[in-house]
């Protein structure tokens, strides 16, 4: 996220949203009423002569609305907002019709709000200095099988899964053929992804010898992307393997700082505290009790809540 000018007098803030994960920080910062800016394509009907019918021309445009719904799309990458329009660039677009805004990466947008709340100037802050980090990739491997996710803003976005039959171990040549080419295969979408996601390093992790047998391949075979490779132990392969090299801080080991991490290992905390009846509370009422007492030591509070005006 860049912030590109900022009009405290007029609450407005102007952005350029870079990444998928900007548009999540967007869609808890926009809320209902506030005017977003940006330039659109609207739908205008145009007639030449009444003899002919009516042409539908997409005409850009620079749009101001009032937002009523705020969706976030992870699938289509994009963040719909939708509400009636209060100010348009050309006259012929009438104020007080209804336009849907899709925000995608690398749009400019202007936001205003009658008064910018704290938790949404940290979060802003929090994106631009989230773009300034490296990505997080999580690979974890096994015989013929490989899991690849991405450590978001927004959570764990399992991105590739690739499958490979490697033949019974009994026939040793075909199946070392056949694992050369997983290797391969595995090999060319890390670095299709490492430079569509602009991802810095790897975590290479797995239960087995495969992971050391994939890295010792690397070196061989491509060694600038092993350069770019941490070898890390798990104890089972696919989702829950990616978790456990979360939860283990392993994350933490190499990107220093990363949001999801930290979350996920407070919430593991908190579960293990609960679990043993320990110094633990959830639900409003407990943790307002608890505030009551000047005994929270660390607060986690859902997104959801704050976006729900909490």
């Amino acid at each position: 996220m860049k912030i590109l000018d900022q009009n405290p007098r007029e609450g407005k803030i102007k952005v350029k949203a870079e990444t998928l994960d900007d548009l999540w920080h967007l869609y808890h910062i926009i809320e209902e009423g506030d005017v977003v800016y940006a330039k659109t394509l609207r739908k205008q009907s145009q007639r030449s002569d009444s003899l002919r019918p009516e042409k539908v021309q997409a005409i850009p445009v620079f749009l101001g609305i009032k937002a009523e719904k705020i969706n976030f799309h992870k699938f289509a990458n994009s963040l719909r907002i939708t509400g009636p329009i209060v100010y348009a660039s050309r006259e012929e677009v009438p104020l007080g019709k209804y336009h849907t805004i899709a925000v995608e990466e690398n749009s400019v947008i202007t936001i205003q709000k009658p008064t910018w709340k704290a938790h949404h100037l940290e979060r802003l802050k929090q994106a631009v200095e989230a773009s300034q980090r490296a990505r997080v990739m999580i690979v974890v491997v096994d015989d013929g099988e490989a899991d690849i996710a991405l450590v978001r803003e927004y959570g764990v976005d399992i991105i590739a899964n690739i499958r490979h039959n490697l033949g019974g171990k009994r026939y040793t040549a075909n199946r070392e053929a056949e694992e050369m080419k997983f290797f391969h295969d595995l090999a060319k979408t890390m670095i299709e992804i490492m430079e569509r996601e602009k991802v810095d390093k790897a975590i290479v992790a797995g239960p087995g010898f495969v992971k050391e047998n994939f890295y010792k391949f690397l070196q061989e075979s491509y060694p600038e992307l092993a350069k770019r490779v941490v070898i890390e132990d798990t104890s089972v392969t696919g989702r829950t393997g990616i978790y456990e090299v979360i939860r283990r801080g392993i994350v933490d080991k190499v990107y220093h700082e990363n949001r999801v991490a930290k979350e996920i290992q407070l919430v593991e905390r908190v579960i293990e505290e609960i679990a043993k009846n320990g110094l633990a509370a959830y639900g409003i009422g407990e943790v307002e009790e608890g505030a009551n007492y000047g005994a929270i030591e660390t607060l986690l509070i859902l997104d959801e809540l704050l976006k729900g005006g909490m």
